[in-house]
C-alpha cells in the first residue's frame, strides 16, 4: 500500500471505531459475560456479549470498504464472518475488539479496542482507541505517532503522540522473575496477579501519560501488546525482546503470535532496566 492509501484507511476506521466504542460503553453497566475461552488466566479467558458485536460490526465494516482486504479478529473462533475474508489477502486488518474485556467486566474505564493494518506481513499502522476517556493513540510507520480525541476523528485532528517517563512504575505480564530483578528499582507489579482497582495501572497507555515507564512480558500477544509497542516505538519509546533483541514481529507481523517484550518509554529506562535483566 502507498502512504496515501494507508491514510485512507486509517481515515476510513477512525469512525468506525468512535461507533463500536459507543455501543460497547452503552452497553457496559448491564454487559452479559461468554463462556470464557482457553487460557492461564482471566484475563485471557474473559469473553463478553461486546467483543463478539464490536468485532462483527468491524468485519462488517471491513467488508463493505474493500472486499479484497483480510481481516483477524481476536474472536475469530465465534465469528460467522471469518469465512469470507481472503486468507492469502495482502493487506490485513488486525482486532482486538475489547482489549481489556476483564477490566470491561468490571465496570472499568481503563478498556481499549485496538486495531491494526499489517501490509505485506509488515505492520504499517496500529490504532488503540479508549471509548470511556475518549482518546485516540496511533502509529503510522510512515507518519509517526498521533493523539487526538472522539471529537475529531480524522487523521487532520490528530497531533503528535510522545512518550513520557519519570514514575518509575513498570509494569509486567506472566514474567516473575522479571518483576523481582526489576522491583530493585522501580515499582513492579503484575496486570494480573497484582490486580487492584485502586492502583489503576493496567493500559500501556499510560506510557503517553508519564504514569508508566515500562512494560515486560513472556509470551505476549502481538495482536494487542504488539500493536500498542509498535505505537510506543514510534512516540519515542524503544522497544525489543526482554534479552535486547529486535521484536522482529514488528516487521513480520502475525497477529496471533507471542513474544516476549521490553517496551520502554525512554531510551534510557530501557537501558536501565536492561541492565538489570544481564546482572540477574
Amino acid at each position: 500500500m502507498t502512504p496515501a492509501e494507508i491514510d485512507a484507511l486509517v481515515d476510513y476506521y477512525l469512525p468506525v471505531l468512535v461507533t463500536a466504542g459507543d455501543f460497547a460503553h452503552r452497553i457496559q453497566g448491564g454487559i452479559q459475560s461468554r463462556a470464557g475461552k482457553d487460557g492461564k488466566n482471566a484475563w485471557v479467558e474473559a469473553v463478553t456479549d461486546a467483543d463478539i458485536a464490536v468485532q462483527t460490526y468491524v468485519e462488517v465494516a471491513t467488508m463493505a470498504r474493500d472486499p479484497a482486504l483480510g481481516f483477524f479478529g481476536e474472536e475469530w473462533a465465534q465469528s460467522a464472518n471469518h469465512k469470507y475474508f481472503s486468507p492469502d489477502a495482502r493487506t490485513v486488518v488486525n482486532l482486538d475488539p475489547v482489549n481489556g474485556t476483564f477490566l470491561y467486566k468490571n465496570q472499568r474505564d481503563s478498556w481499549d479496542i485496538i486495531l491494526s493494518i499489517a501490509d505485506e506481513n509488515q505492520l504499517v499502522a496500529a490504532i488503540s482507541y479508549m471509548p470511556v476517556r475518549g482518546n485516540f493513540y496511533m502509529a503510522l510507520r510512515h507518519h509517526g505517532a498521533l493523539t487526538g480525541t472522539r471529537d475529531n476523528p480524522r487523521l487532520a485532528g490528530m497531533q503528535p503522540l510522545r512518550t513520557q517517563s519519570g514514575s518509575r512504575v513498570c509494569l509486567t505480564y506472566q514474567a516473575p522473575a522479571v518483576k523481582r530483578t526489576i522491583s530493585e528499582r522501580y515499582e513492579a507489579f503484575d496486570i494480573v496477579e497484582d490486580y487492584n482497582p485502586e492502583r489503576a495501572f493496567d493500559n500501556l497507555n499510560d506510557l503517553f501519560t508519564g504514569r508508566l515507564d515500562a512494560f515486560a512480558c513472556r509470551d505476549g500477544e502481538m495482536l494487542d501488546w504488539g500493536a500498542m509497542a509498535f505505537i510506543v516505538h514510534h512516540a519515542g519509546g524503544t522497544v525489543s525482546t526482554l534479552d535486547g533483541s529486535p521484536l522482529a514481529g514488528l516487521n513480520d507481523y502475525r497477529p496471533d503470535a507471542h513474544a516476549d517484550m521490553l517496551v520502554a518509554a525512554s531510551p534510557a529506562i530501557h537501558r536501565e532496566i536492561r541492565s538489570l535483566l544481564e546482572s540477574a
